[in-house]
């Protein structure tokens, strides 16, 4: 991931950073509350609350409106973005997560990498290979088999007739 303390971020901000990063949700979010309080115009700290109200406590559009408050008190920063889209994507709305993370990637940010690597992980539908036809036509589904599987390439170790 990227090295936060380039850029100013608070210390404990930082520490509950690296706690989510290594998947201690719980006491990041305990982080977090105690630092919104201290600090209320921590809009990357509402951020990271309204994310992981949205994962951790199940409180979906609470957290999402967390987000987007705190997108709507600081635009600039990437990773109100990428918290957003996680909440998003928590409610499931993948169009709205792969949106969010568009915008997001549009704001220079030294946290672009944190949106990059989200982005690769969730992963993108490629595009029919017949267009004016629908993604559920046989024929798409066909053609889009086989142009994966030549993507892939030959496998390791090709049967022959007659072999196990």
């Amino acid at each position: 991931m990227v090295d936060v303390s380039v850029v100013h971020v608070p210390e404990r901000l930082q520490e509950g950073m690296i706690l989510v990063d290594r998947g201690q949700l719980d006491q990041a979010k305990k982080l977090f509350v105690n630092y919104m309080e201290a600090n209320p115009d921590s809009a990357l700290a509402l951020s990271f609350v309204g994310m992981l109200r949205s994962v951790v406590d199940g409180r979906v559009d609470d957290g999402v409106d967390l987000c987007q408050k705190a997108l709507r008190k600081d635009s600039r920063e990437s990773l109100c973005y990428l918290n957003l889209a996680k909440a998003y994507l928590t409610r499931g709305d993948r169009y709205a997560c792969i949106r969010t993370l568009h915008r997001g990637l549009k704001v220079r940010s030294p946290h672009r990498e944190y949106l990059l690597v989200f982005h690769k992980t969730i992963g993108v539908r490629r595009q029919p290979i017949i267009r004016f036809l629908s993604r559920n036509n046989p024929i798409n589904n066909l053609l889009g088999r086989l142009t994966w599987a030549m993507k892939k390439g030959p496998p390791d170790r090709v049967r022959r007739l007659g072999e196990p």
